[in-house]
């Protein structure tokens, strides 16, 4: 037996209980990992209480982690028991130990640490996938980045500094305007004080941004469409906010794209899941990503967690200590 946060019936955060779970052994192509750090994403609080995702309760929620393997099911090559691994988009991370598909696993480089690999591999291939299938970012463009102070948005705050784009981020105060500014975004919009789409009009001489990247949903999109320059592309990726209306043609500008990004689509195609994890662990080698660990609670205090996630209390990458 081990400990994990478990849902016992869709809700709120306090539906998150510390309880025991029964791991046992690794079955064919999977490993027993043992975790030593946890990464916590917004998408978990929508898992947390969402209706009949899970076929049975109570139900582990989580979909990042990283630990040392413990034991190796049958047909597994390539790992072995003692292996530093991370993994991003397999739900069950909330626990202390859990079986996972091999597959789902990369290994941890030399010289980065348990906790930045927790915190940051979700993230990093987010924006990788963002920066790249959803559009190619170059340098010279000029991107709007929605909730530029959360974990994904100081991620691609430095990732576009490092390709020699200029960034344009919106946040909800002026201290997490000062944050992302010392993270290499050339602008922030906090929008307590400002229509962020006016202001990105005068930012960019009324020509708007190259690529748009919306998480937030309701609250925003009306306003992204206006921020989207002739040819440039309008990328979503969550709905934080609730979800938006559904786009048709006729409301999107002329001559622009937009898309509907996904790393489940990345994660599904196991060579490009791992290339766009390498290339954000070296990057994160390199010192042109920093991996920004603002919070830190014990894996049992996970519900306080989703909490200040939801209220906006975070900035920058949460983890769970088991």
């Amino acid at each position: 037996m081990t400990k994990a946060l478990l849902v016992h019936q869709p809700g709120g955060p306090d539906a998150l209980r510390w309880g025991d779970v029964d791991v046992g052994d690794p079955g064919r192509g999977e490993v027993r990992l043992r975790h030593t750090a946890i990464g916590v994403n917004f998408l978990d609080t929508f898992h947390r209480s969402a209706p009949n995702l899970f076929p049975s309760y109570p139900a582990v929620v989580g979909i990042e982690g990283a630990g040392h393997i413990e034991a190796v099911g049958d047909g597994v090559t390539g790992l072995a028991v003692g292996d530093r691994v991370a993994y991003a988009l397999s739900r069950g991370s909330y626990s202390q130990a859990r079986l996972i598909d091999a597959a789902a696993l990369v290994r941890i480089p030399d010289g980065i640490a348990d906790e930045t690999a927790a915190a940051g591999i979700t993230k990093g291939i987010t924006v990788h996938h963002l920066f790249n299938a959803a559009r190619k970012i170059e340098a010279g463009d000029t991107i709007l980045f929605h909730a530029a102070a959360g974990g994904v948005g100081l991620i691609a705050c430095q990732w576009a500094r490092h390709l020699g784009a200029s960034l344009i981020g919106t946040v909800g105060n002026d201290e997490k305007a000062a944050l992302i500014q010392s993270k290499g975004a050339a602008h922030a919009i906090v929008y307590a004080h400002e229509d962020f789409a006016e202001r990105v009009s005068a930012i960019t001489g009324g020509r708007g941004c190259d690529a748009v990247y919306d998480s937030v949903g309701k609250d925003t999109i009306e306003g992204s469409l206006k921020c989207v320059a002739t040819y440039g592309t309008l990328a979503t990726y969550g709905s934080a906010s609730g979800p938006g209306p559904e786009l048709t043609s006729a409301q999107l500008p002329v001559s622009t794209t937009f898309t509907k990004a996904s790393i489940a689509t990345l994660v599904a195609v196991p060579y490009q899941y791992r290339a766009a994890a390498a290339e954000f662990f070296a990057l994160v080698a390199d010192g042109a990503i920093s991996v920004e660990i603002n919070q830190r609670y014990a894996l049992k205090h996970g519900a306080q967690a989703h909490a200040d996630l939801q209220a906006r209390k975070t900035t920058g990458s949460t983890i769970l200590l088991p």
